[in-house]
C-alpha cells in the first residue's frame, strides 16, 4: 500500500483514540524536577532573608509541547479558597482535596505546590514543599540549617519523592 496515495487514509477508531480525553497532559519527570528547581531558587532566597512560611499555594504553568519548561507561576490566597486558617493544610486530606478542587479548575496552570516551613525531629527547622499534578503528588524536605550573616538560616537541597498518585481524570 502506498501512504502518498490519496485514497490512504488512516482509520483511526473512536473508541481507541484517546486523544483529548484528558483534562490535564501527563507530567513528566522533567516538569516536576523544573518545579521543584523552580521553587527552591526563591525560596532559599527567602529563608536566608530570615522569613518563616506558615504555608502558601502556588499555581505553575508548564509549557504544553517541551517538557520542563516554565511558563509561569501564580500565588494563589488560601483565603480565595475558604482556608482560613493556614493550619487546616497541615491535613494531608484536607491538602488532597483542595488540589483536587484546584485540578477541577479551567486555568492554564496544571501542577500547583504547597510550602510550609515546619519542625523537624532534631530541633531544627526544614521547609516542606509539595508539588501534585492530576497524576501524582510530589515532596521534598528541605533542611533549614545555620548560615553566614546576620540572616544565620541555609537552606539545603533535598531530593523530592513521589508521595502517592492523585488518581484525577
Amino acid at each position: 500500500m502506498d501512504t502518498r496515495d490519496p485514497a490512504f487514509i488512516p482509520s483511526f477508531d473512536s473508541k481507541h483514540d484517546a486523544r483529548n480525553r484528558r483534562k490535564h497532559r501527563f507530567m513528566e519527570s522533567a516538569d516536576i524536577n523544573a518545579a521543584f528547581r523552580e521553587l527552591f531558587g526563591p525560596l532559599r532566597t527567602n529563608v536566608r532573608r530570615g522569613m518563616t512560611n506558615e504555608g502558601q499555594l502556588y499555581a505553575i504553568e508548564m509549557d504544553g509541547c517541551v517538557p520542563g519548561e516554565l511558563l509561569g507561576t501564580d500565588w494563589i490566597p488560601p483565603a480565595s479558597r475558604g482556608i482560613d486558617d493556614l493550619a487546616q493544610l497541615i491535613d494531608a486530606p484536607r491538602r488532597r482535596a483542595l488540589f483536587d478542587r484546584l485540578l477541577a479548575e479551567p486555568r492554564a496552570e496544571a501542577l500547583f505546590a504547597y510550602v510550609q516551613e515546619r519542625p523537624a525531629g532534631d530541633g531544627t527547622s526544614q521547609l516542606y514543599v509539595e508539588v501534585a499534578s492530576a497524576d501524582a503528588c510530589y515532596a521534598a524536605e528541605y533542611p533549614i540549617g545555620p548560615g553566614h550573616g546576620w540572616h544565620r538560616r541555609e537552606l539545603a537541597m533535598a531530593p523530592h519523592r513521589r508521595l502517592d498518585r492523585l488518581a484525577m481524570a
